[in-house]
């Protein structure tokens, strides 16, 4: 292929990227997306399933609908039109609902005692700034890895100490009760318009969860002044 043929193709790709954007089939995908991510992050006990998504010139936005574990419908608008990660009308709903069905409810990642010890590097650590805690190919309890960041990671459950791969590989904890207790600790955490990262900031370390459109679900427990730019 001659390179005024390569050209020739290029736009042609282009023009038809810019064509499904302009009519909508990119930017509803994008909010599929972000918006399926957002709730299985924030409401996981309502198992939100994706039903449709429709542009409404009424709301000027688009109406993207769920529909939960009962068949129960939630409807929201999101928006902008042409990149659609901003969730608004309607979200409400399902936050309210949340909270009277799940929130007051008394689960394993509630009574379970257990507690984040974190180690700051040191000079003579032999260990990457960054490394693998758990990675996702250890295990099939996870479709994520689990990552320490200028650190070690041990947690102490019911007064006896483990490194916390030890202890997820052992299923003496899981990485949804850690998650969800960060959940409760932090429950106006706020959220990266990226699919629904999240940041958890104790006193001396930092739990980050990656909910990106991309598919990164990583989490990593580092130095209490991390943010999500830090490691990726």
């Amino acid at each position: 292929m001659n390179k005024k043929k390569i050209i020739i193709f290029i736009i042609i790709v282009v023009l038809i990227i810019a064509g499904l954007w302009i009519v909508g089939v990119i930017p509803k995908q994008i909010a599929k997306i972000y918006a399926t991510n957002y709730m299985k992050n924030n409401f996981p006990k309502m198992q939100l399933e994706y039903v449709s998504i429709e542009w409404s010139q009424y709301h000027d936005n688009y109406i993207i609908t769920f529909k939960d574990k009962d068949n129960n419908i939630y409807s929201c608008t999101i928006g902008s039109k042409y990149f659609p990660v901003n969730l608004g009308q309607g979200l409400f709903e399902v936050e309210e609902t949340y909270r009277e069905k799940f929130e007051s409810e008394k689960d394993s990642s509630s009574t379970k005692n257990f507690e984040i010890v974190f180690k700051n590097r040191q000079p003579t650590d032999s260990y990457n700034k960054v490394y693998a805690i758990l990675d996702k190919s250890e295990t099939d309890k996870y479709n994520y890895t689990i990552y320490a960041y200028d650190g070690s990671v041990n947690i102490i459950i019911d007064g006896k100490e483990y490194s916390l791969k030890e202890a997820l590989l052992e299923n003496k904890i899981t990485m949804e009760e850690i998650i969800q207790k960060a959940n409760n600790d932090f429950p106006n955490a706020g959220f990266y318009k990226d699919g629904g990262s999240k940041e958890y900031h104790y006193d001396n370390y930092t739990i980050i969860k990656c909910q990106r459109l991309d598919g990164n679900e990583d989490v990593y427990i580092g130095t209490k002044d991390i943010t999500l730019n830090d490691v990726l």
